[in-house]
């Protein structure tokens, strides 16, 4: 079985260009046509609605790494991964860990563009870095993300960034509006700031982690992002949220802990304006935003990003604040 991301027919085009942009689409297998529907073949796992059945194949040469492997080890491999730059980041289980340099080195082979392979051992403490162990290649953690036009240098095992939210960033990207008042409180490596001020929103980005601080303005730096376009606060939001002002736009990416700061940041948001909060969700539990914000707020979009565990999911909440508290107002 292969993982497909599954788009409407409308967006086929779009998707494509945005896979092939991040590597992730496998051009070993050719897309499938279903009602409506086009489901892209994946080399790894992107946010969106993922489809897993057997795959149509190419032609061409198969790039799936795990033919290289023999057929005890190729059972127990992980089909998925992450790209981020030039480093593969796995995740092994129990009994596959004992192949990891073998299983590492077939990625190698099978993957041009990527020269080094670490092993992910799970995201750890306040900054949301993953614990990262190298497996085959320099260790060195350190490599260049393209995604969408822009380019983000940072060390992955210092500050955080998620290669899955790529889609995500030209969603929020294209809603944006020259001139936004933004608000991107767990900015770690500023992926979203530094696309928002590229088309002119003027940004606030927090995080609390001083790797991410550096991390950011180099990308800011490195992006040709003008200086009076943004600014970098390394600060616990917390500590900031009763001084800031109003902002259109307020990005909430701190999937393992939002919701204590959704209500404080809320107060913060204009009205008309946005929240966009990314929250990992239990499958069996029916998620209200009006069990933790009032009235005035309405949930206009929501979706899954992409599988978090069997039993969760990583999922986005576009939450509208109304107007209509100011027309009360002026009456």
């Amino acid at each position: 079985m292969l993982k497909h991301l599954k788009v409407p027919e409308n967006e086929a085009q779009e998707t494509k260009a945005f896979l092939e942009d991040c590597k992730a689409l496998n051009n070993s297998f050719l897309p499938i046509k279903e009602d409506g529907y086009v489901l892209w073949p994946l080399n790894f796992e992107v946010e969106g609605e993922i489809i897993e059945c057997t795959g149509l194949q190419s032609k061409r040469v198969s790039r799936d790494y795990r033919l290289k492997l023999p057929p005890k080890i190729r059972e127990i491999a992980p089909r998925a991964f992450d790209i981020f730059g030039n480093i593969a980041i796995i995740k092994l289980s129990d009994e596959s860990f004992e192949y990891s340099k073998i299983i590492a080195k077939s990625l190698l082979a099978s993957n041009p563009n990527i020269d080094r392979v670490a092993l992910d051992l799970g995201v750890k403490g306040e900054y949301r870095v993953r614990k990262l162990e190298m497996i085959e290649g320099e260790s060195d953690f350190v490599s260049i993300h393209k995604e969408n036009g822009f380019e983000f240098e940072l060390d992955i095992s210092k500050v955080y960034f998620s290669p899955r939210l790529a889609r995500e960033r030209k969603r929020v990207y294209d809603m944006s509006m020259d001139g936004e008042q933004v608000l991107d409180a767990f900015a770690g490596a500023s992926p979203f700031s530094v696309a928002l001020a590229s088309k002119g929103c003027n940004i606030t980005a927090i995080d609390s982690n001083p790797q991410a601080e550096i991390w950011s303005n180099n990308n800011f730096q490195l992006n040709g992002v003008s200086e009076s376009n943004y600014t970098f606060i390394c600060s616990k939001i917390e500590d900031l949220v009763s001084d800031l002002p109003d902002y259109d736009r307020i990005l909430m990416n701190n999937p393992t802990n939002s919701l204590p700061y959704l209500k404080p940041l809320s107060d913060k948001l204009k009205s008309g304006g946005v929240i966009h909060l990314y929250n990992i969700i239990d499958k069996s539990v029916k998620f209200e935003i009006q069990d933790f914000l009032g009235s005035e707020f309405e949930c206009v979009f929501e979706r899954e990003v992409h599988p978090y565990s069997p039993q969760s999911s990583l999922k986005v909440f576009d939450i509208l604040k109304s107007f209509t508290n100011v027309q009360s107002t002026n009456q």
